[in-house]
């Protein structure tokens, strides 16, 4: 949706309202005023009817006359999943936005029923024939509730809601020419007047964001402690970025503002990752009030970007108008309608036996979504009930058949006239995996938990000690070694008259003990074949 003319962004977080207003036109934006107000200690922040009039009230005393209205949420708010689509997927944006509901239903534990979710690609999209990379997109997904609010408050407060956005991608949008110049991601870094939101961003994209409460000092002296507070939570950002397995690293450090604040966050934060930094203002295309002072600018930094992304038409999430996957059913009831019109006209009094045949086909439609709807959520929770299930079963099944190792290692000792036997120690290891089963055996980590199984891994260690002869303890070590069950290594120096062996396993069973039952669990021991 193209947003042009006058225009107010407004953000109601916690207990404060930000509101910035002015003028959107192609390619410029115009401020023309702002407000940051304090919620009265009288009004709820859940209460609809009452936050609405208290920002109708705000706006009239700052003097705002815009009535177009962007609500912008903070990022706590919402759920954003990165979501890889396959390269033979269709390219339409109605049945991208259908794959990216049924991936966020898989993965997403909120409830979807009423939830508003939108996407933003990240890379360029396919060609028609569905040829080229896989599609790489970031989903957001805002609960209904929110949704309902911000309609709610809109309305109560007379403006015509036009967007409900996400806030940090107003930073997105002020950091994405810096982006556009470096050889790797960016760490942006935008700092609100209940947080800090810290994002990720590469050739123009939010790849990787975080929010903080972390509320910026009102004076001086606190501000060596609040950088330091948010140079940890930079490395934290830094260390999930690496954890979705991105191969390139952050290369620069971003900050939003060009105040006392943003200048020592920067240089904070560039001590700390050891990386460069750099203030970000505001492109020459926005004009701000001469009265604006350097902190406010920066505060409100995030709003005047989503102002900046309407006047260059710049892709973003709307949660008021997602994208929204085709309605299978239209050519259904297109053709239920265009009978009911034939009849109506062709059939004169025919048209109530047409109206009845409509009604009780729009009835089965209703029942049928909603049963979809119900079944759809009863096997997301049937497949995290087997799940959890097969976990506790895989973790309680013994790692080590003890008994069977022992025996195999008895008698592969020397009799007793021979050699003495002085001291025998085993440790297991244990594991559990999650894991998708290819072609050929061949095991990958499994990303959903449709088509995923838990695989159990174990193996032992044992270290046996005694007194033999260096021809006795060779012989020893050579039969255990041809028997290809066990990984040999000798501890220490060999001593005349002492021996000591580690043998290491990855076999629950040893092969010779085991038996044809039991061989694809021995082939997992070191030596076996």
């Amino acid at each position: 949706m193209k947003l042009r003319g006058n225009l107010v962004v407004l953000c109601h977080e916690g207990e404060r309202l930000s509101a910035v207003w002015g003028t959107v036109q192609k390619d410029r934006v115009r401020v023309r005023g702002w407000l940051a107000a304090e919620q009265p200690k009288g009004i709820d922040g859940s209460d609809t009817e009452g936050v609405g009039d208290w920002v109708a009230s705000s706006l009239k005393e700052a003097g705002c006359k815009a009535r177009a209205c962007v609500i912008a949420v903070p990022r706590a708010s919402v759920v954003l999943k990165r979501l890889t689509l396959p390269a033979a997927a269709s390219g339409r944006e109605g049945d991208l936005a259908g794959m990216v509901q049924l991936q966020m239903a898989r993965q997403l534990t909120m409830p979807l029923q009423g939830a508003a979710i939108d996407y933003v690609r990240l890379n360029s999209p396919q060609t028609e024939s569905g040829e080229g990379d896989p599609t790489e997109l970031l989903a957001a997904a805002l609960p209904g509730d929110f949704v309902a609010h911000a309609r709610g408050v809109a309305k109560k407060a007379k403006l015509r809601l036009r967007s409900v956005a996400l806030r940090g991608e107003g930073s997105a949008t002020l950091f994405a020419q810096l982006s556009y110049t470096q050889d790797g991601p960016v760490l942006g870094v935008s700092v609100t007047a209940q947080g800090v939101e810290l994002g990720i961003v590469a050739e123009g994209r939010v790849v990787f964001s975080r929010a903080v409460e972390i509320k910026p000092p009102a004076e001086l002296a606190g501000w060596a402690a609040f950088t330091q507070r948010v140079a940890v939570e930079a490395k934290r950002t830094r260390v999930g970025y690496r954890g979705t397995g991105e191969s390139g690293d952050i290369v620069c450090i971003a900050v939003l503002g060009d105040d006392a604040m943003a200048e020592s966050v920067g240089k904070s934060l560039g001590d700390e990752l050891g990386l460069p930094w750099q203030t970000v203002r505001f492109p020459n295309a926005v004009e701000l009030p001469s009265e604006m002072e350097s902190q406010s600018r920066a505060v409100l930094a995030p709003l005047i970007g989503l102002m900046v992304g309407a006047a260059i038409d710049r892709p973003t999430y709307d949660f008021s108008n997602p994208r929204k996957a085709p309605d299978t059913s239209a050519q259904l009831r297109q053709a239920v309608l265009a009978a009911a019109f034939g009849f109506i006209i062709f059939g004169g009094g025919g048209w109530v036996i047409a109206d009845q045949q409509l009604r009780s086909l729009n009835g089965r439609i209703n029942s049928t979504k909603e049963q979809s709807n119900t079944l759809a959520m009863q096997y997301i929770r049937q497949l995290r009930a087997e799940a959890r299930v097969n976990h506790i079963e895989k973790l309680r099944e013994p790692s080590v058949d003890w008994l069977d190792h022992v025996y195999y290692l008895s008698q592969a000792l020397p009799p007793a006239e021979l050699a003495r036997l002085e001291s025998l120690s085993g440790v297991g290891r244990s594991g559990v995996g999650f894991f998708t089963l290819g072609e050929g055996g061949a095991m990958s980590e499994a990303k959903t938990l449709q088509g995923g199984q838990w695989v159990a891994s174990g193996g032992a260690s044992f270290t046996l000690a005694g007194a033999a002869t260096r021809e006795v303890a060779d012989e020893l070590r050579a039969d255990v070694v041809a028997d290809n069950v066990y990984e040999l290594s000798t501890r220490g120096a060999d001593v005349a008259g002492k021996f000591e062996y580690v043998l290491k396993t990855s076999g629950k069973k040893p092969m010779a003990v085991s038996g044809e039952s039991d061989t694809a669990e021995s082939g997992q021991s070191g030596g076996a074949s």
